[in-house]
């Protein structure tokens, strides 16, 4: 992502600039966020055959569901707090089809 996200709306954001349509390829997903603490809301996120899209509001039927504290989820896309240390401690949960999110990190360029 070209500029560190302070904000859910600016992740999203983010996200999209930082997306590899070659690496999502073929995929058909939605992941849903539903955030808590200082931007508590629901976001959905569509990746569909190289395509990204995003908007605020629940998905009709996601692949899977992520439940994290905004704070949480801007300092895990900055690199600030490490994925699989913030599910095995809770700070991250998915519903759903777990190995997507392993997926998910392969769909955008790292920060650099």
């Amino acid at each position: 992502m070209a500029e560190e996200p302070t904000s859910i709306p600016a992740s999203f954001a983010g996200l999209e600039t930082a997306f590899q349509p070659s690496r999502a390829a073929g995929v058909d997903k939605t992941i849903q966020f539903e955030f808590t603490g200082r931007e508590a809301g629901t976001w959905t996120l569509i990746v569909r055959n190289g395509t990204v899209a995003y908007h605020q509001g629940a998905a009709e039927n996601p692949n899977a569901t992520v439940t994290v504290d905004s704070d949480n989820w801007l300092k895990l896309l900055r690199g600030e707090l490490n994925a699989m240390v913030a599910f095995t401690t809770g700070k991250l949960k998915i519903k759903g089809d777990m190995s997507l999110m392993m997926q998910f990190q392969n769909w955008f360029q790292r920060p650099s």
